[in-house]
């Protein structure tokens, strides 16, 4: 009797654990992908020259890096949205602003989601 109330016991906190990180989802997961930067582009405030970068986002920490040579060179915050379909393609998203492009956002291809600059619930504009 004890050897099964030990075995049932293992399994049962087997399943628990086996939940608990199905519940986790992607929570922490890192994308990165090489992207090209057409023009020189702002982001948070720094300039990236237009040139061929590695953009990596880690969703644990919500921050979104531009690479160069192994070297970050820019950093912000930034957050997932949901999209209606999954993306075909890795795509930047920029606006221009005051004569300057910045950054917006990336699409990493065949993600359900976007990468926003800027953080979760954050308002940009005058109010």
């Amino acid at each position: 009797m004890k050897r099964f109330m030990k075995a049932s016991f293992v399994a049962l906190v087997i399943t628990a654990l086996a939940s608990i990180s199905a519940l986790a989802g992607d929570k922490g997961k890192v994308e990165k992908k090489t992207v090209t930067f057409t023009d020189d582009t702002m982001v948070n405030g720094t300039l990236v020259k237009k040139g061929e970068y590695e953009i990596k986002f880690d969703d644990s920490t919500s921050e979104l890096s531009v690479v160069k040579n192994g070297k970050v060179v820019a950093k912000t915050a930034a957050h997932y949205e949901a999209r209606n379909d999954k993306a075909k393609s890795t795509a930047l998203r920029t606006v221009e602003a005051g004569g300057n492009v910045e950054l917006k956002g990336i699409t990493f291809g065949g993600s359900d989601q976007n990468v926003v600059v800027g953080a979760r619930g954050s308002v940009s504009g005058t109010q």
